[in-house]
């Protein structure tokens, strides 16, 4: 047992949300989501740049709960036991991996020779070592992100938050900051969001990882559960249909127990099957309402 399982096998919720809103200048962007997971690993699939904003106080909490390991949201990077390692953040260009680690180590405790023994630490532990004299302006995106994640072990926290890390990265790359994303799991609780992905992919490893998984759709909980659940080949359509007699169709698929979501435009969706359904359930509705069917492909597929 990792020293993240162990804490996460004792105490409060890795993540707790209990009916939460949050708002950003006045629009909602999250309502009424509500989960509790004690898991060591949690992966977050979709879009959860709100939670994240509400972390870090760019978004405000407009109704309900939400702790990290016992913090409320809004107050958990201050306690020093949560920290968070954005996709992308603005980097000061002047200063070297080493300068940043060391400032921002500082920042946290103030001690100018611990700092020096914390910045040394998490570049052996993340394999910055050989970029320490490297400048921040002439870092690849990869590199940013790894030097994210290795900030945010600094103060060496219960829980890490990383935001979409392998969003935009090429395979090679996107192997290597999942590899720094397990560096960090095995040290503590990781929080970990991406998108759906594909499979095989680096996305895919970083997810399968991970003990639970929440998918989260246009603001909605999808679905939820372990990565055996949630990738089950066969389970879930992208689906797109045109004609009349589309809420004819939704009533039918949700009669016969298929979950079915919106996506990002007017006859799209995401199906998720009940257990022992094949796609002949969508296309069977499809043909009932009389509806044209543009699109029907599996999400997921073996690997």
């Amino acid at each position: 047992m990792t020293a993240a399982e162990s804490s996460a096998s004792q105490g409060p919720a890795t993540l707790e949300l209990h009916a939460l809103g949050v708002r950003r200048a006045g629009r909602a962007l999250l309502a009424g989501l509500s989960l509790s997971s004690s898991a060591a690993r949690i992966g977050l699939i979709g879009d959860w740049s709100a939670l994240f904003q509400a972390l870090t106080g760019e978004a405000e909490i407009a109704a309900g709960t939400a702790r990290i390991a016992g913090h409320e949201l809004s107050h958990a990077l201050a306690s020093g036991e949560i920290s968070f390692a954005p996709c992308d953040v603005l980097l000061p260009p002047s200063f070297t991996i080493a300068e940043y680690l060391q400032h921002a180590a500082r920042l946290g405790h103030g001690s100018r020779a611990r700092a020096l023994r914390d910045a040394e630490q998490v570049m052996q532990e993340y394999g910055l070592v050989e970029f320490a004299k490297c400048k921040l302006s002439q870092l690849a995106s990869y590199q940013q992100r790894a030097l994210g994640i290795a900030a945010a072990a600094l103060s060496a926290p219960r829980v890490m938050c990383l935001e979409t890390p392998l969003r935009g990265l090429e395979t090679e790359p996107a192997d290597y900051i999942a590899r720094l994303c397990g560096v960090a799991a095995q040290r503590c609780r990781i929080i970990v969001s991406s998108v759906m992905p594909a499979s095989p992919s680096p996305e895919r490893a970083l997810l399968d990882g991970c003990e639970e998984l929440f998918w989260l759709e246009h603001g909605a909980l999808f679905r939820s559960g372990s990565p055996a659940a949630l990738f089950a080949p066969g389970a879930h359509y992208a689906l797109t249909v045109k004609g009349a007699q589309i809420p004819a169709f939704l009533a039918g698929l949700n009669a016969a127990g298929c979950q079915v979501n919106e996506r990002d435009g007017a006859g799209r969706y995401w199906a998720l099957l009940p257990s022992g359904a094949s796609a002949d359930l969508l296309l069977d509705a499809a043909l009932a309402a009389e509806l044209v069917v543009l699109e029907l492909e599996p999400l997921l597929v073996a690997r």
